[in-house]
């Protein structure tokens, strides 16, 4: 493949021949991709990382047919021309340009330069959107036990990856809280001997930053913090459930003062419709940059979506959000703003009731009031 068609395929994407995506047994391409091309449980990760699902990708990616299953990337990107898009396809055609073209021209062919492993799913937040599947905190209030592969197929993954250390050009790292994952000491530890210039993401609730973990990335010098936040003070304790805003604050603070990229990854739902704009305005007016807002909304558990929220509601975000984009902030800011409005206009069948039950539900078990927390929204709830 030549550098003209490497930008210019609209269906291809980097990531099956180089990267890898892990969570829960699941093995995927990317985590915006919407179905595993394999599991653990069923085989081996070389089985699965040029099998024949994979291969399949590849092919349609090589004859520009856009790859079904890799969709969202396809809608993000719709209509737009700039390379400020919230779209891991345009960022990966970048991050990754360096990667030798000719591995592309094999549909059997896969050299590992990116990974995103969530080696595990411990977590000291139990997040209202999240779920016992990818939080340990979740697990433990539920009484959920997570399965897991074979001890075998664990390690075998998990050498695989640590035996490509030298050629990674980024690793991704995210959970759960990677903070806490042992896995990614020994991780940083390796890369630290045979590749300290790799590029490291961290996507973090930031609520621990004493850890071996946290010292060891202090190390590094290519390190991108993508933080997690969408909401503060009493609305961040409920939402990011687990998590104290004064020491989130703090936290922030330490990372402000080094020479790192931040980003703040944020989440709009039908608990911060409006508190999710003052939550930015915090930060920008604290010297953060309007590149450095990924906003989108949630679409699982669908109790709350924020198109659960009444019409007229959702008529009044419409025009604040045409009120941000006229204002032309540019930069991820306005893209996520756009990608905002086009969420809400889309068709959707309201489980307003279901918000109201999964609220009282989570109050019950947490010993929480989301009616002092959210007065805003049950007042809307009853017009």
């Amino acid at each position: 493949m030549d550098d003209k068609k490497y930008l210019t395929n609209k269906s291809f994407c980097p990531i099956p021949w180089t990267g890898v995506y892990y969570n829960i047994g699941n093995v995927r391409n990317c985590t915006r991709k919407l179905d595993p091309i394999g599991n653990l449980f069923d085989n081996s990760i070389h089985e699965i990382i040029n099998g024949e699902i994979n291969q399949k990708v590849r092919e349609n990616m090589l004859a520009e047919r856009p790859e079904p299953t890799c969709q969202e990337c396809y809608d993000l990107e719709q209509g737009k021309n700039s390379y400020d898009i919230i779209s891991d396809r345009i960022y990966y055609l970048k991050e990754l340009k360096s990667v030798p073209k000719d591995l592309y021209d094999d549909t059997t062919k896969h050299k590992l330069y990116q990974t995103d492993v969530r080696w595990s799913t411990v977590c000291n937040h139990a997040c209202v959107y999240c779920g016992p599947d990818f939080s340990t905190l979740w697990a433990k209030e539920v009484n959920y036990k997570i399965k897991k592969p074979t001890q075998e197929r664990l390690d075998e993954f998990k050498e695989w990856i640590f035996s490509n250390v030298k050629t990674l050009k980024q690793v991704y790292m995210a959970g759960g809280e990677p903070l806490l994952m042992k896995e990614n000491l020994e991780l940083l530890q390796l890369l630290e001997k045979e590749n300290p210039e790799v590029t490291i993401r961290v996507n973090t609730n930031l609520s621990k930053t004493g850890t071996p973990i946290f010292d060891k990335l202090l190390t590094f010098k290519n390190v991108h913090w993508t933080i997690s936040v969408e909401s503060m003070e009493d609305e961040f304790e409920y939402i990011r459930y687990g998590g104290n805003w004064k020491n989130w604050l703090d936290n922030l603070s330490k990372i402000q003062q080094l020479d790192h990229k931040i980003t703040f990854n944020m989440l709009w739902t039908a608990l911060n419709p409006w508190s999710l704009f003052d939550c930015i305005e915090f930060l920008q007016n604290n010297g953060y940059h309007n590149n450095g807002f990924v906003i989108g909304p949630v679409y699982y558990p669908d109790w709350i979506e924020i198109r659960n929220l009444p019409e007229k509601t959702l008529d009044e975000l419409r025009k604040l959000l045409q009120n941000k984009i006229d204002q032309k902030p540019g930069y991820l800011l306005e893209d996520s703003y756009r990608n905002l409005l086009k969420h809400i206009n889309l068709p959707w069948t309201k489980k307003t009731d279901l918000l109201i039950q999964s609220l009282s539900e989570l109050d019950k078990r947490r010993g929480l009031d989301s009616r002092k927390v959210f007065p805003k929204v049950y007042e809307c709830l009853q017009d």
